[in-house]
Parts: structure tokens; C-alpha cells; sequence
């Protein structure tokens, strides 16, 4: 069970459940309060020292106001983009 925040400051709760897939891929399902999302991941080789991250997400919203497309896009760019970075700092370090 995992508790997030939303913008208001509240508390909710959701479940991630992860089902992996080796050798290169796993599959999210998130149940929350306010949404509902599947996610796939996949990674491809693109030769000896590169692979890319290949994402795609449906997500449900279950109440008003819930983000428009554009937004959530957004939202998910930038913490992805944080994500990137600490990835690239921990390779580059050897960790």
C-alpha cells in the first residue's frame, strides 16, 4: 500500500501492484482513490553500452477536476526527467 499526496495536501492511498517480466520488461497496476493506472515497461538494447526505457500508461481518473491529458503528461515528464538524471549520476559514478 503506498500513500501519496495530492495538490491539496491530502493523504490518499493506492496500490501498486508490479508483475516483472525478465528478461526486460515489468508491468505496473495502480488502484487508487482518485485514479486508476496500467503501465507497461520495456527495455531495448541499442548496442553495446545504450538501452532506451519504452513506457506507455492508461490512466482512469475517478473524480472532477482530475487533470486534463496535457497536464498529466507534464506531470509525468517531469518526474521522469528527475528520474533520468539520478539514473546518469549513479551510472556515471559506477554505482
Amino acid at each position: 500500500m503506498t500513500k501519496y499526496n495530492t495538490k491539496k495536501g491530502e493523504t490518499k492511498i493506492g496500490v501498486n501492484l508490479v508483475t516483472l517480466r525478465p528478461p526486460n520488461s515489468w508491468h505496473l497496476e495502480f488502484i487508487g482513490e482518485e485514479d486508476d493506472e496500467v503501465g507497461d515497461y520495456r527495455l531495448k538494447r541499442l548496442g553495446p553500452s545504450r538501452t532506451r526505457l519504452d513506457m506507455r500508461f492508461v490512466e482512469n481518473y475517478k473524480v472532477r477536476g482530475a487533470p486534463s491529458q496535457a497536464e498529466d503528461t507534464q506531470h509525468t515528464e517531469e518526474i521522469w526527467d528527475k528520474f533520468v538524471l539520478a539514473l546518469e549520476r549513479d551510472y556515471a559514478r559506477g554505482s
